[in-house]
């Protein structure tokens, strides 16, 4: 089972912050302290995207939950980019600022018929959340959300982090 998973765009005050931090604990918890600023919501920084972001890794990517599958730009979607943390329980990956303009672009091509398909023929043995026309409709608008996203982010340079928990 997949935990919630989050985009958040770093302005520059946040990136130095965040490239100061070495150990995994700071890292993750400035992160959670990044999620919990209303300002960050409201401003549009922060992209919840629930359990969907392991349904559209795996439909950008090549079918599977691995960090190196799948081509540039679509792999940098989600999981792909710098392994800040990845632990077994917690990822946090980071997207440059110089990646997000290709990242938008990609996602905006992204073909609602052939993402229809991909998604519904997911490999039920290793992607265990369910699979139907409500569960593609519901990962297709987050798609769209997360396109509107990295559209934003790079038109003001910032860079990405992604971050989810893993939950057992």
């Amino acid at each position: 089972m997949v935990g919630r998973g989050y985009h958040i765009a770093l302005g520059r005050e946040h990136a130095k912050r965040l490239f100061s931090l070495k150990e995994d604990q700071e890292i993750l918890k400035f992160l959670e302290e990044l999620k919990a600023l209303p300002d960050m919501k409201k401003s549009g920084r922060l992209l919840d995207c629930g359990t969907a972001w392991d349904g559209l890794h795996r439909c950008l990517t090549e079918g599977e939950l691995d960090p190196t599958a799948g081509d540039f730009p679509l792999n940098h979607a989600i999981l792909g980019g710098k392994q800040l943390h990845k632990g077994a329980d917690h990822t946090a990956v980071l997207i440059r600022p110089d990646m997000t303009r290709f990242v938008a672009d990609a996602l905006a091509e992204v073909d609602e018929a052939e993402f229809r398909q991909k998604f519904l023929a997911l490999n039920r043995n290793s992607y265990k959340l369910p699979i139907g026309e409500k569960e593609f409709m519901q990962h297709w608008i987050v798609l769209q959300d997360l396109q509107v996203f990295f559209e934003a982010a790079a038109d003001n340079m910032e860079a990405v982090v992604f971050t989810a928990r893993f939950q057992s």
